[in-house]
């Protein structure tokens, strides 16, 4: 713009000292519209200068002003992320501590709960063994899914004691006779098993 303006006064310059020199009226009154069209060009050139400075200013105004939003986008985005891996830790750290328990004496049965659902077993395998009903394969797997049930509780059972004696809380002597007890109660088990597949004619 500025070479424009220079450019332009240049040209008003030349065409002065080519009308002084020229000295003829016609001249010079042609000389005096063209100096007066040239003004009057320099004269929009530099209103379009100021309105172009105008439209920038504003543009830059409207920039500054969504940067609070771009922000505040942004800080949303954040917390959220922040949030959901929080939420993903807390659900994390419990099933670490759910998944922890099984080696701990809280989420294993008492050695009495565990009495109790062995005999109840062997009764039901019992009962279902002198029932002059069918046997059918249903019956079978439906105690099979039971008697695995309770063989997995046993096992967390020994797992429990396994752990308690290495913390200290049994000393050997309790340990191998809770142990032994343990093994007295899978064999009733395992004898209901055998009881089971004897009756339904399963070979496993």
């Amino acid at each position: 713009m500025k070479k424009k303006l220079l450019a332009a006064a240049g040209l008003i310059g030349v065409l002065v000292l080519a009308g002084c020199a020229g000295g003829a009226n016609s001249e010079t009154e042609q000389l005096k519209q063209q100096i007066a069209q040239l003004e009057q060009q320099v004269t929009e050139l530099e209103n379009s200068s100021a309105a172009d400075t105008a439209d920038d200013a504003a543009s830059a105004q409207t920039d500054d002003a969504a940067a609070p939003d771009t922000a505040e986008d942004t800080s949303t985005d954040a917390a959220a992320d922040t949030s959901a891996d929080q939420a993903a830790e807390a659900s994390t750290g419990a099933a670490d501590t759910a998944a922890a328990g099984n080696t701990g004496t809280t989420a294993t049965p008492t050695f009495e709960e565990l009495t109790e659902k062995v005999e109840a077993y062997v009764a039901k395998v019992d009962e279902d063994a002198a029932s002059s009903a069918q046997k059918t394969l249903e019956n079978y797997f439906t105690l099979k899914q039971e008697e695995d049930a309770i063989d997995r509780e046993l096992e967390y059972y020994e797992d429990d004691l396994e752990f308690q004696y290495r913390n200290g809380s049994l000393t050997r002597d309790e340990y191998r006779l809770k142990e032994r007890e343990l093994d007295l109660l899978e064999d009733k088990l395992d004898a209901a098993e055998d009881t089971l597949e004897f009756v339904y004619g399963i070979d496993d």
